[in-house]
């Protein structure tokens, strides 16, 4: 009878002690590999986009989150953990740090009279200006006592990045509380894996060379457009190619493959549009253009601006849209925020994101100008594309992967600075345009 008695103090004393084990969840808004460090301790060797670490002690914990691109200051931050919690953090880009703030003047100077070594020192200064990115609390669910038994079952805290051959016990949420209204990953389905459903893929490639009148002729832009589609054509499933090199890639003839495009591609399609050729802003209208092969002058009635460009990527119907390009000033497509699933490498992780509608874009540059010579008779940001297609070996290759191959070499060897994300109010739910490898 004692030992019974025993035995049941011990395990009511015992239950206070799971109580207290808490779970963290951190993950990056753009898809950028990082190292994870609190209280002077690394929780992943391995470069990660999202890390979870389970069974941690209540407490205080000082983070320090560490890029793999080094262009990137550190997120130092304090954060307090309570008892029972399971918490995810955001790694959230601040849109009002100071490098926001000075990107504008940047580009103003880029045509100034200064050394061009002088403006790239001052653009890397910007690039690693403290406060780019901060941590946000994106959610916090109390955790179940059964679920906390599980997690604190050894007495260190694990960490994991929940692949599909290691699965985390699923958690039971009692409660979720989050800062704002509504739950900011509505549509972001990233329980429910569907089976990958894939229609057609569309591929629309544009490229100019021959301009004439103002509009100094390119060297590389029609090379590097009909590489991409011989490499689309070769290794990756695409069951329709529409091409304007040169002399067809007139504004009228841009305009009519994105209005077929709109008239055609089904929701379950996936639509390439790859653009190489000039590109314009206008500071006194904050807008950037697309300079077709007819546009002989300055004026703007000549051009194809990015905010017509982001009409016709919201009206085409299919599941994802990609463009990319190529350009000059092409980065200001982006306007404001969004938020996409956190990369994880396996079959469930593309069911996932392939099942969300995604409209992104990939641009050789921001608000600066780009290169047209480079490597092997291509663009840098045309070489690296390539390279990194040519090179994938897996089955799924999502657009977040090729830019994290590519993004470090471009900026290593230009002066320029790639762009991956969602076109804001397009109908972007948070997937990847996943290449399918034949």
């Amino acid at each position: 009878m004692k030992k019974v008695t025993l035995a049941i103090i011990l395990l009511f004393a015992a239950v206070p002690a799971f109580s207290q084990k808490s779970n963290l969840i951190f993950f990056t808004e753009n898809g950028q590999p990082f190292t994870l460090m609190m209280n002077g301790i690394t929780y992943n060797k391995t470069l990660q986009t999202n890390v979870k670490i389970e069974n941690l002690n209540p407490g205080p914990y000082s983070v320090n989150i560490k890029f793999l691109d080094t262009i990137y200051a550190n997120v130092i931050d304090k954060i307090k953990l309570d008892d029972g919690l399971e918490v995810t953090y955001v790694v959230k880009y601040n849109a009002n740090s100071d490098f926001d703030k000075n990107v504008k003047k940047l580009g103003k100077e880029l045509f100034s009279t200064k050394p061009v070594s002088v403006v790239q020192d001052e653009k890397e200064n910007i690039d690693k200006a403290p406060g780019k990115f901060n941590l946000a609390v994106m959610s916090k669910t109390k955790l179940s006592q059964n679920s906390q038994a599980a997690t604190a079952a050894p007495n260190t805290p694990v960490t994991s990045t929940q692949t599909a051959n290691n699965q985390t016990a699923p958690v039971t949420q009692d409660e979720t509380h989050y800062r704002g209204s509504g739950d900011p990953m509505k549509g972001l389905n990233v329980v429910k894996a569907k089976e990958m459903v894939v229609g057609n893929y569309y591929a629309v490639i544009i490229g100019i060379d021959k301009y004439k009148g103002t509009w100094m002729p390119l060297k590389n832009a029609v090379n590097d457009a009909k590489a991409i589609e011989t490499t689309l054509r070769a290794k990756y499933k695409f069951d329709y190619f529409h091409t304007l090199y040169n002399e067809q890639a007139t504004r009228k003839s841009v305009i009519t493959e994105l209005e077929w495009l709109a008239q055609n591609a089904k929701p379950n399609d996936n639509v390439f549009i790859y653009y190489s050729g000039h590109g314009e802003y206008k500071q006194d209208l904050h807008k950037g253009f697309w300079v077709p092969v007819d546009a002989i002058t300055t004026t703007t009635a000549d051009y194809i601006s990015n905010n017509d460009i982001q009409t016709y990527l919201s009206g085409i119907k299919s599941k994802h849209t990609l463009l990319v390009s190529d350009a000059c000033f092409s980065g200001d497509i982006f306007r404001g925020n969004t938020i996409s699933v956190p990369f994880e490498d396996s079959e469930k992780y593309y069911k996932e994101v392939h099942g969300l509608s995604s409209r992104q874009a990939m641009t050789s540059g921001g608000v600066e100008p780009v290169m047209d010579g480079g490597k092997n008779g291509h663009s840098v940001f045309a070489y690296y594309f390539l390279k990194s297609l040519n090179e994938n070996e897996s089955k799924f290759f999502d657009i977040g992967q090729l830019y994290n191959t590519l993004k470090i070499p471009v900026v290593n060897n230009s002066d320029q600075t790639p762009k991956l994300s969602p076109i804001k109010d397009t109908g972007d739910e948070g997937g990847q345009f996943i290449f399918i490898k034949k």
